[in-house]
């Protein structure tokens, strides 16, 4: 997959290309900890961060039918976790190492499952820890706010719309 020139990257640069590959059980450890270092500044923040019942429920989301890994040049940069329910794909989850960032990957990854979506005549949803600066992203794509609560926010891009 490459990432392609719809998205704007911090340099104007077209994004690099990467692949996704099928998670293994031996990514746990790499996916756990990019997890944890996504998750712990933003809950700290909202004063909600406990290790224990963050690793519970990274344990809870591990779903290696669900994962692909995001490869740039043969190493491994990022994950991404998508469901599927009768009506949406479900972006769960989506981290890249920090220096992967504002490259155009998440946009590109993204604007993939948006494709998906489309051809399957499903929406997509999605939902972050608030002060997530993806926020900014996902509005940009079309993402609307569904619901909030104390530390998430709930957004949904219709695609099924005549």
């Amino acid at each position: 997959m490459t990432g392609g020139g719809a998205s704007q990257t911090l340099q104007g640069d077209e994004p690099p290309e990467f692949d996704l590959r099928p998670a293994r059980l031996d990514d746990f450890e790499f996916t756990r900890r990019l997890y944890i270092a996504s998750m712990q500044p933003l809950l700290t923040a909202l004063n909600a961060w406990n290790r224990d019942t963050i690793e519970a429920a990274f344990r809870s989301y591990f779903d290696l039918s669900e994962i692909k890994i995001v490869v740039v040049n043969g190493v491994d940069i990022g994950w991404q976790q998508v469901s599927i329910t009768e009506d949406a794909l479900c972006l769960d989850q989506l981290h890249l190492v920090p220096e992967s960032r504002c490259r155009g990957i998440g946009t590109a990854l993204i604007g993939a499952i948006v494709a998906d979506a489309r051809a399957q005549k499903k929406d997509v949803t999605l939902s972050f820890v608030n002060g997530n600066r993806a926020h900014a992203l996902y509005r940009r794509l079309g993402f609307n706010t569904m619901s909030r609560d104390k530390t998430k926010t709930y957004m949904r891009l219709l695609t099924t719309q005549a």
